[in-house]
């Protein structure tokens, strides 16, 4: 009965990890004329702000740095809160789902104009 529980268990394990698909790759492209000295990146949505993903570093203009996001395996909508050297903050929601790119261009994000719905 023993090994019948732990088969199932390691067997629920293994499918899990497989269903989970590898993690979200997020390459971070400096294309401002600001440096990057802190950043953090979330799944779109979550309470969680996360750990600084630079840890002292800066992304100077024209610099890139790359990162994994081990919670973002089936999520690719992200919100990247940054802060400049010069102590400027940005905020951004990025779509990352066919190219996982994201490049700053030290401006801040445009809102929506909302669309014209037709009358029913």
């Amino acid at each position: 009965m023993k090994l019948f529980v732990t088969t199932m268990l390691v067997l629920a394990l293994l499918i899990s990890c497989a269903l989970a698909g590898p993690p979200l790759r997020i390459l971070f492209k400096n294309a401002g004329s600001l440096s990057v000295s802190e950043l953090y990146i979330q799944i779109a949505g979550s309470k969680n702000r996360g750990s600084e993903r630079l840890q002292g570093k800066t992304i100077a203009p024209k610099g890139k740095m790359q990162f994994l996001l081990e919670d973002g395996a089936d999520e690719c909508v992200v919100d990247l809160k940054l802060q400049t050297v010069e102590g400027k903050a940005f905020s951004y929601r990025a779509r990352l789902c066919e190219d996982h790119t994201f490049t700053f261009r030290g401006r801040l994000q445009q809102p929506r104009a909302p669309q014209a719905h037709a009358a029913l």
